[in-house]
């Protein structure tokens, strides 16, 4: 891997969801045929590739991306993986951290342990590895360790099940610093596996004690910064004339690939975060914050020849991948290597330097789109005020999910009917057999025999259950009626409290990010 190699940003576009859909949301960002740019409004960007949308297909991340950082670990090279964007953007699931080990799954990291494990296989007669793990958070600033079961066994018996990331069993790790300048967690639990499955089950493990909570824009957002680390040990043998394997040499290369997946950047107004949710998107938006800072200035061509000062120390994210941004060659020789994906600064620099190349280019795009707003709108007027074509099947197909979700709910409906049906049949049958027994003792206590009670039993059961359906006929009838007067009173207290021109004193409709919600005025 050469250390000239600049800095390689993919962004993936998911599609949008059905919730996204039934608001109205369309797509915001184009993507351009054959060039991996994306346009936003009247800002362009440049990356190195684009997956989704009208570009390359998501399944092709790992083999641009990844598997060369998988051969480089290979030879000696430490490597970083991030996947960054806003919270709900899809980052666990590109990155694969809830994989379990069963069924199919597209991640990133799936795919790394498939083609780590089949490389250890083909080179298991001429190199000795050894592969551990260690799977880590840092919340609020603290960094814990995901595999440590004591840690988890007290934070399960003496916390809620919901105060997982706060449980007082849970103790932070501390960070040190090596003689050699190195960066080591004190304690951090190292397991040692063998097998594709056997990582998966320590990924699992670890993602299961992961931070989550519910914010307004992901009802399972990350609340942390988790790095699932892979560590590789190699040592090369051979086999002797005589036949007994001895080592070509002493050296060992040891190398990490670092698979991290970040919180998502947040606005607290738009996520509706309080108390201790806005405390926590804080602390991650400040971590984000630095790993920005860190990436911006190695991606300074000048700091760089002058050893500027690259501020590592600013958060416990940038601490503990500051070994990323140095390759541990098998010659010794400290060579930056670039394996930080999140460069959205540094990759700014360059997408100027595109657009200053053509300065027409984005002239002449916003022309364009002016150009076709107005066609669309004169064609709209023309056709004497109905709606276009595209607007016609985005409401087609909202109605449609709208339709399948009504069929749903129709029929949970009748399902509950019947239960309803039922449970009410059931407590008929069961008052009738109350109100019989009470007639039988009656019956005894004024002196007839039990043959004459059995005698007029089935005369007086119909009668009975007459009397019952009555009275809880009456019954329903007196809770609508009390339903109706209290709806009346209601909307005449509304009158009353209403202002002069015949509005209500509350808002009818409010707009806050592009999204109105409408009230309703009882008159």
């Amino acid at each position: 891997m050469d250390n000239s190699e600049s800095v390689r940003v993919a962004v993936n576009i998911r599609p949008l969801i059905t919730t996204e859909l039934l608001h109205g949301c369309t797509d915001c960002i184009t993507v351009v045929p054959g060039e991996p740019q994306v346009h936003i409004g009247s800002h362009a960007f440049t990356y190195d590739y684009v997956y989704g949308g009208a570009g390359s297909p998501s399944s092709a991340i790992f083999d641009d991306c990844v598997a060369p950082l998988v051969d480089a670990l290979f030879h000696g090279y430490n490597a970083t993986v991030l996947a960054y964007g806003q919270t709900g953007s899809g980052k666990t699931y590109t990155m694969g951290t809830n994989y379990t080990g069963e069924g199919s799954n597209g991640g990133i990291i799936p795919k790394v342990m498939e083609t780590m494990f089949k490389r250890v296989e083909a080179t298991k007669h001429s190199t000795e590895i050894l592969i551990r793990v260690s799977f880590i958070e840092i919340f609020k600033e603290e960094v814990f360790d995901l595999l440590d079961s004591n840690s988890a066994t007290l934070s399960k018996a003496e916390g809620a099940p919901f105060s997982k990331p706060t449980a007082p069993g849970r103790l932070p790790i501390q960070i040190r610093e090596t003689v050699n300048g190195g960066i080591t967690l004190a304690g951090v639990t190292e397991a040692e596996v063998r097998t594709k499955e056997e990582m998966a089950s320590y990924l699992s493990r670890g993602s299961l004690s992961r931070a989550t909570g519910s914010t307004n824009m992901n009802s399972q957002s990350s609340r942390s910064h988790a790095i699932f680390t892979i560590t590789l040990e190699q040592k090369k043998i051979a086999s002797c004339p005589n036949g007994v394997n001895d080592d070509i040499s002493d050296d060992i290369l040891c190398a990490k690939l670092h698979l991290v997946d970040l919180a998502g950047s947040e606005r607290a107004k738009r996520t509706g975060a309080d108390g201790m949710r806005f405390k926590e998107g804080i602390h991650i938006n400040k971590g984000l914050l630095a790993l920005g800072n860190v990436i911006s200035a190695l991606g300074d061509e000048k700091k760089r020849k002058e050893g500027g000062h690259v501020p590592y120390r600013d958060s416990k994210l940038t601490r503990l991948l500051q070994a990323s941004c140095v390759s541990p060659a098998d010659t010794n020789a400290e060579e930056t290597l670039n394996t930080l994906k999140y460069a959205n600064r540094a990759r700014n620099i360059q997408n100027k330097a595109v657009i200053n190349r053509d300065p027409m280019a984005a002239q002449l795009q916003r022309m364009r789109s002016q150009i076709e707003q107005l066609q669309a709108e004169l064609l709209f007027y023309r056709g004497d005020g109905q709606a276009p074509f595209d607007e016609l099947q985005i409401l087609k197909h909202k109605v449609s999910l709208l339709e399948a979700s009504n069929s749903e709910l129709q029929r949970e409906l009748q399902e509950r009917r019947l239960t309803s049906e039922q449970l009410a049949q059931r407590a008929l049958d069961a008052q009738v057999e109350k109100d019989k027994l009470i007639m039988q003792i009656e019956s005894v206590r004024n002196g007839k025999s039990w043959e004459e009670v059995d005698s007029n039993q089935n005369q007086d059961l119909n009668l009975m259950k007459n009397y019952v359906l009555k009275i809880q006929e009456l019954e329903g009838e007196l809770i609508r009626l009390k339903s109706v007067n209290s709806s009346k009173r209601s909307r005449f207290s509304d009158c009353v409290d209403s202002d002069d021109d015949g509005t209500s004193k509350n808002s009818l409709f409010s707009s806050e990010n592009g999204y109105l919600s409408s009230g309703i005025l009882a008159k």
